[in-house]
């Protein structure tokens, strides 16, 4: 639940600019090595995070049997406010900072503090609000996990910077080294803990170890030139960019935590974990997929707008959500499918319920992760506004169907917020479709091959359901995999594998020959 940390990469020694600062472009870097850095660093950071989901699913239910329902619902109670508070922490100034393309040592040092000193008050102000909080909850213990986990905001806002040159640099492979280190070492204290009995402080303490490891390693690698110098007009522009990206920050949190104090509120702590549970397991597919990627795109939209091409970042859009949806489809459609055999096998029986919750949500994890690279074009192109406009509507989409459904039971509320979410995501493709002034159906086109190929895997699951069922239950799961796996590849490579073949050889192209963004000055 943080972002992500930077690591090492080359410094590079910049000639003095206009201004008597220094700058310099990474196209000349990219020319000599002869391969994209970005490409490689994308691929790092998905293979990065397949590794760090897998050290924590085979955490989760060992977790999951040691805290127990109650107390995981306790510490989703108090997880979400301070990942509030976080959404604030660099004043949107990150992103900002990582679409410049020549950033001085005065700008970064301005950032640096004004960053760290808001990641500071907002620190104390969580500390203040969560005893009202508690009242409001009926949740006594609360006020003390919020309070344990607001150091993650001063951590949050001195990362910022850091996290700025490693992405406007294109080292995302950096991010990969700080995931995984952080997620073995807050595992192990989280299991740590969770055997000596410490129940929703074993989790508390897996928050605060995996931000610490994430903040050492990032300011250790990225190694931002921070000098004692603040000047706020430095920052103006980014603040009227990061005006917008906080927005979409905020609207974002609030469709995907916000359900979570709702479902709490009405329904009780069990209920809340169940769906919680679910909605961990949803993300899985995202953060492995959609994090890499939105990097990628993200750089390669930025550059293609930047040098004016709106033909060319139209392509990459199509070409984004076509290589999304070709490994997003097969993997909710199956996560769908093998959810009820995949809880009762890896979470134990006493999380039953929350399997037919899982079902009902990988239709909003689905559309979560499509909105989520969507976002990542928007913000390329520099539409911030439009990112924010939609992602508001997102959160208010969700707030209104939860509040509507949650006194219906947590199994209603979860199908409601797939609906709605799958709903939200057509209304980006409206506006992407707009923005670049393309036709709509060829943005819907570029879902066709995993879609496809989804339905077809579907309906070979259901018909061999009834062979595999003499199997052991790790058996049939196993077998439900690679049969799914197998039938679903053979379908999208005869459908479109020169297409697929096509959108990857685009990206390669826009990270090789765009204008790369620049790479943190020297100081002079």
């Amino acid at each position: 639940m943080g972002q992500h940390a930077a690591g090492a990469g080359a410094r590079l020694a910049a000639p003095p600019a206009r201004s008597g600062r220094a700058a310099v472009s990474l196209a000349g870097v990219r020319g000599r090595r002869g391969f994209d850095p970005a490409a490689l660093g994308a691929l790092a950071l998905s293979g990065s995070n397949v590794l760090r989901m897998g050290v924590q699913l085979a955490m989760l239910p060992i977790l999951a049997r040691l805290v127990g329902p109650s107390e995981y619902g306790l510490v989703a109670l108090a997880v979400p406010f301070v990942l509030f508070c976080n959404m604030l922490a660099d004043a949107g100034m990150s992103q900002a900072l990582a679409r410049r393309q020549e950033v001085t040592t005065e700008l970064e040092s301005t950032v640096f503090w004004l960053a760290g000193g808001l990641g500071l008050a907002l620190s104390v102000l969580a500390c203040a609000l969560a005893w009202p909080l508690a009242l409001v909850l009926d949740q006594p213990r609360l006020p003390w996990l919020i309070m344990a986990l607001s150091p993650i905001l001063v951590m949050s806002g001195l990362t910022a910077v850091a996290n700025a040159r490693v992405i406007r640099e294109g080292r995302f492979g950096v991010f990969a080294g700080g995931d995984f280190i952080s997620t073995v070492a807050s595992a192990a204290v989280a299991l740590t803990a969770a055997l000596n009995g410490a129940g929703a402080w074993s989790l508390v303490a897996q928050q605060l170890t995996m931000w610490v490891c994430k903040f050492a390693w990032v300011n250790l690698n990225a190694r931002p030139r921070i000098r004692r110098y603040f000047r706020p007009s430095e920052v103006r522009d980014l603040v009227r960019f990061g005006v917008h990206s906080v927005g979409a920050n905020l609207s974002d949190f609030v469709s995907r935590n916000v359900d979570n104090l709702i479902v709490g509120g009405v329904l009780g702590t069990v209920a809340l974990g169940y769906y919680a549970m679910a909605y961990q397991i949803v993300r899985v597919p995202d953060l492995i997929i959609s994090g890499p990627l939105y990097l990628y795109v993200f750089t390669a939209v930025s550059r293609a707008a930047h040098d004016g091409a709106r033909g060319k970042a139209a392509d990459l859009a199509v070409s984004a959500l076509r290589l999304a949806s070709s490994v997003l489809a097969p993997t909710f459609v199956g996560l769908a499918i093998i959810s009820p055999l995949a809880v009762a096998l890896v979470l134990g029986e006493k999380w039953h319920d929350a399997a037919p919750v899982l079902t009902h949500l990988t239709a909003a994890g689905f559309g979560f992760a499509h909105c989520f690279v969507m976002g990542a074009i928007l913000m390329g192109l520099g539409r911030s506004h439009l990112q924010f406009r939609m992602t508001a509507l997102a959160g208010a989409t969700t707030i209104g169907t939860i509040a509507v459904t949650a006194r219906f039971g947590v199994e209603t509320a979860s199908a409601a917020i797939g609906s709605a979410i799958l709903l939200v995501m057509l209304a980006y493709l409206e506006v992407l479709a707009r923005d670049l002034r393309i036709p709509r159906r060829r943005l819907l086109g570029a879902f066709l091959p995993g879609l496809a190929g989804a339905a077809v895997m579907a309906g070979a699951l259901f018909a061999a359901e009834p062979l595999l069922a003499s199997l052991p239950d790790l058996a049939r799961l196993v077998a439900m995999i690679a049969l799914g796996g197998a039938v679903y590849g053979a379908v999208v490579l005869a459908l479109a594998r020169g297409r697929l073949i096509d959108d990857a050889r685009r990206f390669a192209r826009a990270h090789a020959k765009g204008a790369a963004p620049s790479a943190v000055p020297e100081a002079v």
